[in-house]
């Protein structure tokens, strides 16, 4: 429940019914205000608008011919209701209004990330006779389900990688907080100083603002971040030449797999070699995260 704010017309609470401030990607949100008058009143409307901001880290160039990452900023109404009313209200008494907000399935969700922040919020526009509107608003968290893993990504691969490393019997695909994820390692390089295993997400913000969305995928106009969610280090030789199990956890989820034309955040369980005087080598297998917890009913 939203604080109540101070007008010298009417006071307005804002409440999230029966969803403590959530809501889901692809699924209507239930929204209401209360009104309580200071003075008489007459309310004519009310509308509910649903609110998305998203803050991206951008590559620019100085005079001195280095780079840096300012955010660029935007905000936009996605869809709003419109309630009308023919209600007075004496002084100290109240009334509700009651609407619903359809969140977009292929909308980015809640994220907080290195790269990229996007955020929520309801906003309310109550209309009386004879007085200036009183607009307030209320952050909404949007959740995630579940995404698939993207397609044409194999169950395991690599960078640098070779037969001497392999991962197998990965427990699953799909993560959300509290998630335990275990699998096996088996290192056969003799080479080998360290094995880290990790839960890695990793954050694309696709191209600058003041570029085009066809320019978007050359490599010099894709800023990328990793976040290393949890790890686990072993001494290569305890791995060398046997089956190693490894438990991992998703402690939280700050960003879920996203993939939008300017952002995409991914998911991979990784396991890599320290190697002297070469490249380290390391197999990845791809994971999809989420922020709306799957209910065990």
């Amino acid at each position: 429940m939203a604080s109540i704010h101070t007008h010298e017309i009417m006071d307005l609470s804002i409440l999230q019914r029966g969803t403590e401030g959530t809501a889901a990607l692809g699924c209507s949100t239930p929204v209401s205000v209360e009104i309580h008058a200071a003075r008489r009143v007459r309310v004519t409307s009310v509308q509910f608008t649903l609110v998305h901001s998203l803050e991206l880290s951008q590559t620019r160039g100085n005079q001195i011919g280095g780079t840096y990452h300012p955010a660029e900023r935007s905000s936009r109404d996605i869809g709003s209701t419109t309630v009308g009313t023919d209600i007075t209200l004496r002084e100290g008494e109240s009334c509700f209004e009651v609407s619903q907000l359809m969140v977009p399935a292929d909308a980015i969700p809640t994220l907080h990330g290195k790269l990229a922040q996007s955020g929520w919020s309801v906003r309310v526009r109550v209309s009386s006779d004879g007085n200036a509107d009183v607009v307030r608003s209320h952050p909404l968290v949007v959740q995630s389900d579940t995404a698939d893993v993207e397609s044409g990504m194999h169950p395991v691969s690599g960078r640098h990688a070779r037969k001497e490393l392999q991962m197998s019997e990965v427990s699953t695909q799909s993560v959300h907080a509290g998630t335990e994820v275990s699998g096996v390692v088996m290192v056969a390089d003799s080479r080998a100083r360290m094995l880290n295993v990790s839960i890695v997400m990793q954050e694309e913000v696709m191209y600058r603002a003041d570029q085009h969305a066809t320019e978007a995928h050359r490599p010099e106009n894709v800023l990328v971040e990793e976040t290393v969610i949890d790890q686990v280090r072993f001494p290569a030789h305890a791995a060398r030449g046997s089956a190693v199990p490894f438990t991992l956890t998703v402690r939280a989820v700050p960003a879920p797999t996203v993939t939008s034309s300017v952002l995409r955040v991914r998911w991979f369980l990784r396991a890599a070699l320290e190697m002297p005087f070469r490249h380290d080598p390391e197999v990845t297998a791809p994971l999809a995260a989420s922020t709306r917890i799957p209910s065990r009913t």
